[in-house]
């Protein structure tokens, strides 16, 4: 074939929008669903639950507003420390979620949970997670399993439209 072949491009366009079709049959979309305890990981291809995975992490201390007797002072050594087991207990999820997704086609992530928490999250995310990130909601995790998984495709679902 020449590279003055008219058939060359048509061939090549065909081939872009198979691998195209084939990104969006074999496409995966991971939901991570955060707060301060505890997350959850979803897996959905082709609109459906895939897999789950579910991580409980309690060492992230509340917050403390006092700033009386023994505590007076030290309310920012202790939001420090708290700030830090934030990080921790997000690097966790994050390495959770590599694995969890290893050997995958990731076409999207979504983050979810209490929002004053998505900006930590994302800042803590591989620059292969941020690129593929889609969107994120609000959504409370003391709710039923069911509830959840279908808050979570009704996103997908408004994201796909």
């Amino acid at each position: 074939m020449s590279k003055t072949d008219p058939i060359a491009p048509v061939e090549t366009f065909n081939q872009d929008l198979t691998s195209v079709l084939k990104e969006l049959e074999e496409g995966h979309y991971l939901f991570i669903v955060a707060d301060t305890k505890k997350a959850f990981l979803f897996l959905f291809s082709q609109g459906k639950l895939e897999a789950t995975h579910d991580i409980m992490d309690p060492g992230v201390m509340k917050k403390i507003k006092s700033n009386s007797r023994e505590l007076h002072g030290r309310n920012t050594k202790l939001m420090n420390k708290r700030g830090n087991q934030l990080r921790d207990h997000f690097s966790k999820i994050l390495e959770e979620a590599d694995i969890f997704i290893r050997g995958k086609h990731i076409n999207g992530v979504f983050l979810g949970g209490h929002q004053p928490l998505f900006k930590a999250l994302e800042n803590e995310m591989s620059s292969t997670l941020r690129t593929l990130m889609r969107g994120t909601f609000v959504t409370e995790l003391n709710i039923p399993r069911e509830e959840l998984i279908a808050h979570c495709t009704k996103v997908l679902e408004d994201y796909s439209k």
